[in-house]
């Protein structure tokens, strides 16, 4: 990971800016698709007010003009309420923007922001261009299972082509518990012939923990050279010991590999990131609260740029904007 570039910083002081990755059109623009939502509405909204918006460069690296929002809300439907977690994909010409919908009262209380959580549907829509128009779809990618580890909901859909030509889509889900959290929440997989669909659910969870609750989030799959790679937030330090031996804290990026998208291991050299950010300037970041949402942009088939959502201070602290870095990689 190089240096973070000035240009290479979204942010924006009337909104949370989140996560988001690139695809490249034939005239040489990149388009970023990312989550925002209101600064007024303060951090937490993220669950309840947020919306996907696009912007354009001539580099991945920035600097972005934004175009606003590429679609609006849709009530009545799974996702009538919320867009979040987007992740646009190129396939055989056609481009998928995958993300997580949901739906319940925006009134600010307590119960509504769970119900909402709870709502969380992992979906897709299609389109011939970046720019759409787009084609959306009135059920979500996957439903939750009854009484299965995605009892509750179904978010953050990751997907990537394997070298058979099936698609691999992992997804978060969380299993029946004590409300309103619910049980545990683990990563899924199901494969597809399709990048739209139907995708069959497999009798396996990823990158997880026999007893920790909550012990992974935020991944991101691709395919390269034959191979299937994901880069995971390790939350509460299940395999950061393993990808950085010796370090006191806890929570990294660690680099995975499979063959077939269902049976992950640690790559050789593991360690992605620790919690900080390392600026052109010589400036390195105090510990950072959140290093989310990471994804990789592969520019002739090689990994190039690497984004991340960014909060520095806790949740709680709403005069805290978060922004996304967009970080050029060595060959």
């Amino acid at each position: 990971m190089r240096p973070v570039e000035a240009r290479s910083v979204l942010r924006d002081p009337d909104w949370f800016i989140w996560g988001g990755g690139v695809v490249k059109t034939n005239d040489g623009q990149y388009h970023l698709f990312f989550a925002r939502w209101p600064k007024r509405e303060g951090f937490n909204a993220w669950v309840t007010h947020s919306e996907i918006a696009r912007a354009t460069s001539r580099s991945p690296l920035g600097p972005w003009t934004v175009h606003g929002p590429v679609f609006g809300r849709r009530p009545g439907f799974w996702d009538a309420d919320n867009l979040h977690n987007p992740l646009i994909q190129e396939f055989n010409g056609t481009y998928y923007l995958y993300y997580s919908g949901n739906f319940g009262p925006r009134d600010g209380t307590k119960n509504g922001w769970w119900i909402h959580r709870n709502n969380q549907r992992a979906g897709v829509a299609v389109a011939d261009h970046p720019a759409g128009p787009w084609k959306r779809f009135d059920k979500p990618l996957i439903e939750p299972t009854p009484n299965g580890t995605d009892h509750l909901l179904t978010n953050s859909p990751t997907v990537a082509r394997r070298k058979d030509g099936k698609y691999v889509l992992i997804y978060k889900g969380v299993s029946d518990g004590p409300m309103p959290f619910g049980g545990k929440v683990r990563m899924h997989v199901a494969l597809g012939d399709h990048p739209a669909g139907p995708f069959v659910k497999q009798p396996v969870t990823v990158f997880g923990h026999e007893t920790l609750q909550f012990p992974t989030d935020d991944n991101f799959i691709w395919g390269q050279a034959g191979r299937l790679y994901a880069i995971v937030k390790d939350y509460r330090g299940v395999y950061s010991q393993q990808a950085r031996p010796g370090s006191s804290e806890k929570e990294s990026l660690v680099l995975f590999t499979s063959d077939d998208g269902l049976d992950w291991r640690l790559a050789a050299h593991p360690f992605v990131s620790d919690f900080r950010l390392r600026w052109a300037d010589g400036r390195v970041s105090d510990r950072l609260h959140r290093l989310d949402q990471p994804q990789v942009w592969l520019e002739n088939g090689k990994p190039s740029a690497l984004f991340l959502a960014v909060k520095a201070r806790d949740d709680a602290d709403d005069a805290d904007l978060s922004y996304n870095v967009q970080i050029a990689l060595k060959p």
